[in-house]
């Protein structure tokens, strides 16, 4: 089904068994989000089945709560300035849809299972509309300072001079890969509280490099390599249809290697090292 624009479809089971050629064949139905409705898919990848039901729920509960989004888009508290900051990044209109993508999708869904009954999904919805003032507020802080740490860094950057532009130039292909068009909604929930903190590390790295050069470039070297790993496997992974969520976290751990190494004042959320890491990725390696 096409054009859904409430749940009037029943439950949705999670599989459907039928035989297709004389075999058994397992789909999985989901929702998928279509912009100003959703529509009923069959998907033959259970995970990218998930994905699209994470999706369409989130844009269903935004239909039906459109009073509050209309609210919502009116009162982004501090986005102008941000936006501003970030305007090399996207425009205005792309960021103002990035920030509402990830609000709605902490609000309405978060760390809850995802509803496939009429009841679950009504009290989702219940849920969805208290939770949206508190996950407001705090997503519209955590846009603004991020874009302060942003802009600063790229004040910083466009006056590297010298050999400084060579730890410069291994930053900028860092903070694209964190903060790009549509970074917010893609970034996981809990990340985005460090990416300040990634940026501010950052900084540090170029005030220190012309003390530090020998020390910098190695360092750069090593992680290069773990990233060319990571980047490797993400890439074999996603092309089989299944990425395993550990490599995610190997990802995190990369960027909490740099702060451990070249802006230890900032500080780690957990233990992090070279060794640490070839530990991950032994035991990611394995599967």
């Amino acid at each position: 089904r096409e054009g859904i624009r409430s749940w009037d479809f029943g439950d949705l089971p999670a599989t459907l068994t039928f035989t297709r050629a004389g075999r058994k064949v397992t789909g999985y139905p989901a929702l998928a989000d279509e912009g100003d409705s959703v529509a009923i898919q069959l998907f033959d990848v259970e995970t990218a089945a998930r994905a699209s039901m994470r999706a369409g729920i989130v844009r269903l509960t935004r239909l039906v709560l459109k009073e509050q989004m209309r609210q919502l888009e009116k009162n982004l508290r501090g986005f102008e300035q941000a936006a501003l900051q970030l305007r090399a990044i996207a425009n205005v209109d792309e960021l103002r849809a990035d920030l509402i993508a990830a609000i709605c999708d902490r609000a309405f869904i978060g760390d809850d299972e995802l509803p496939r009954g009429l009841k679950a999904f009504e009290d989702q919805v219940k849920r969805a509309r208290t939770r949206l003032p508190a996950v407001s507020e705090a997503a519209c802080r955590m846009f603004a300072v991020i874009a302060d740490e942003h802009h600063q860094l790229s004040l910083a950057l466009g006056a590297a001079k010298g050999n400084v532009a060579r730890a410069a130039n291994d930053i900028r292909a860092q903070v694209q890969r964190l903060i790009h068009k549509g970074y917010f909604s893609a970034t996981p929930w809990p990340q985005l509280t460090h990416l300040p903190r990634y940026l501010q590390a950052m900084r540090m790295r170029l005030a220190k490099f012309p003390a530090n050069a020998e020390r910098d470039a190695k360092h750069a070297a090593s992680i290069a390599q773990l990233w060319g790993r990571y980047e490797m496997r993400l890439d074999q992974q996603r092309k089989a249809g299944a990425v395993d969520p550990r490599l995610a976290d190997f990802r995190w751990h990369i960027e909490e290697l740099r702060v451990s190494l070249y802006a230890q004042e900032l500080k780690t959320p957990y233990p992090v090292s070279y060794k640490r890491l070839d530990k991950l990725w032994a035991e990611i390696a394995k599967a």
